[in-house]
């Protein structure tokens, strides 16, 4: 499979924690690594949270890789600041992980969801359609082992676990199609 390619410009494909980091410089603008440190803890952490060394990791390979860029700001009293900024290479880069629809990213599905208005409408109903068919397929699993479940010994234990999984993957489609109709609504 070749380097996916937004116009005619050749991307760079992303990890989650560069597109992460793409998407709030896109969202928020220019930001020193500490300032997305803080953006992350207050956001997009409920979804999607790195370590802090993997977040002040990123931003040099993202400058390398030309998807980034920074300016220095000399600070009388402290050490200079360092700000980045998302450049257009680093636009295309996103826009282009943020149209691939990726079968069992559900990580990746929410983070593309939280920073749903950098994407279409149309773009987030595929990724809530593959959100719901990667649901499915976990619940048709579970439904299938639990006439197996004999409910006695070890498999007392074991239907406590498959009850919450059924729970939840009931619960995901529900809010699934939650989602989609509301997505439906505004286009």
């Amino acid at each position: 499979m070749g380097v996916p390619k937004v116009g005619e410009v050749a991307v760079a494909r992303l990890t989650t924690t560069e597109a992460a980091v793409l998407a709030l410089l896109a969202m928020e603008g220019e930001r020193s690594g500490y300032d997305l440190a803080k953006l992350v803890e207050k956001s997009i952490a409920h979804v999607w949270a790195p370590a802090r060394s993997g977040l002040y990791a990123v931003l040099p390979r993202l400058e390398r890789s030309g998807l980034a860029s920074h300016r220095v700001v000399a600070q009388p009293s402290r050490p200079d600041k360092r700000l980045f900024t998302i450049t257009k290479k680093g636009r295309e880069a996103l826009e282009a992980w943020l149209e691939v629809v990726e079968p069992g990213a559900t990580e990746s599905f929410f983070l593309k969801l939280f920073v749903g208005g950098l994407s279409s409408d149309d773009v987030l109903l595929d990724q809530v359609a593959q959100f719901r068919a990667d649901i499915t397929a976990r619940l048709d699993l579970y439904r299938a082992i639990e006439p197996t479940n004999t409910n006695t010994g070890h498999d007392w234990y074991h239907r406590h676990l498959l009850q919450l999984g059924i729970d939840r993957a009931e619960l995901d489609l529900e809010w699934a199609d939650e989602v989609a109709h509301a997505l439906r609504r505004r286009t």
